[in-house]
Parts: C-alpha cells; sequence; structure tokens
C-alpha cells in the first residue's frame, strides 16, 4: 500500500528537490505514514520501522537516486588523479569542481559527487550498475539516514 500511494510521488523529480529544506516537511509526512502502517504511536522513533517494512527514508532516496545518476555520468568526470600527480588517500574520489555560486554548490551534478566520494570503497569500486544500485540501497537501508548532512558526517 505505501509503495502505490506514497512512494511513487516522493521519487518522483526527487533529484530537483530532495535537496531542498522545504522536503523536511515532505519528510514528516513520510514518517507520519509509516508509523500509521507500523501502528505505533507518534512519539514513537521511525528508524526501526523503516528498517522493518524494507523503506527508504527520503532523504536515502534523495541520495540514493542523485548517486546513481551520479554513477551513470562517471566517465565525464576527472577523479582526483587525473588532476594532479600527489599520492593521497583520496586520489580514487572525484574531483569536485570550484563553485562561487550557491545555484552551482546545491547542484544535483555537484552534489552527487561529493554524496558518491562518501560512499564505502566495496561500493564504490562494483562495476556492473544493477549490482551497484543494490548494494547501495542495501547500505542506505542499514544506516536509515534522516538527513543528507547526517550521511555526510558518517
Amino acid at each position: 500500500m505505501y509503495f502505490a500511494c506514497f512512494h511513487v510521488h516522493f521519487r518522483y523529480g526527487v533529484i530537483l528537490w530532495g535537496g531542498n529544506t522545504e522536503s523536511k516537511k515532505i519528510f514528516h509526512l513520510q514518517k507520519k505514514a509509516v508509523r500509521i502502517i507500523g501502528r505505533v504511536g507518534q512519539y514513537v522513533s521511525c528508524r526501526n520501522l523503516f528498517k522493518d517494512l524494507n523503506i527508504l527514508t527520503l532523504p536515502c532516496l534523495y541520495i540514493s537516486e542523485v548517486v546513481c545518476k551520479t554513477r551513470s555520468n562517471w566517465e565525464q568526470m576527472k577523479q582526483n588523479e587525473e588532476i594532479h600527480d600527489h599520492s593521497t588517500r583520496h586520489k580514487s574520489d572525484f574531483h569536485t569542481q570550484y563553485c562561487s555560486t550557491t545555484l552551482f554548490k546545491n547542484s544535483y551534478e555537484n552534489v552527487g559527487i561529493k554524496l558518491f566520494n562518501k560512499l564505502p570503497n566495496t561500493i564504490k569500486k562494483v562495476g556492473k550498475p544493477q549490482e551497484f544500485k543494490r548494494r547501495l540501497q542495501k547500505y542506505l537501508m542499514q544506516h536509515v539516514f534522516y538527513s543528507v548532512d547526517e550521511y555526510m558526517s558518517s
């Protein structure tokens, strides 16, 4: 029922609006729906409910969509080792461009690179796109992030 009524609407265009601060209101609606499905009170934490019901939180859905979109365009991106010759621990990460405007800083292309670079190496190195997406969603399902900032600080 959840996937038919709610998930379809959450997923639609999440790449474009998921990073917006107004998406917190939609995330609260998602938590409310999960509490109703789980038949728990309004003051009960939803983290375990999301895991038990195999539902990605809205921030995790945003992360998944943006990272998969970034992964599909990775031939066009440069790694840090292509930019400089220094042997650093982040040499295999994708190079993020300097951005002076908030519009570009918050664009899904720029955010996607940062989110992709934050993934564990076991997921980053997966070659097949379907396997990459499966492992990414499994990772996000295990950690149940309530915000993109929480993901970035993990």
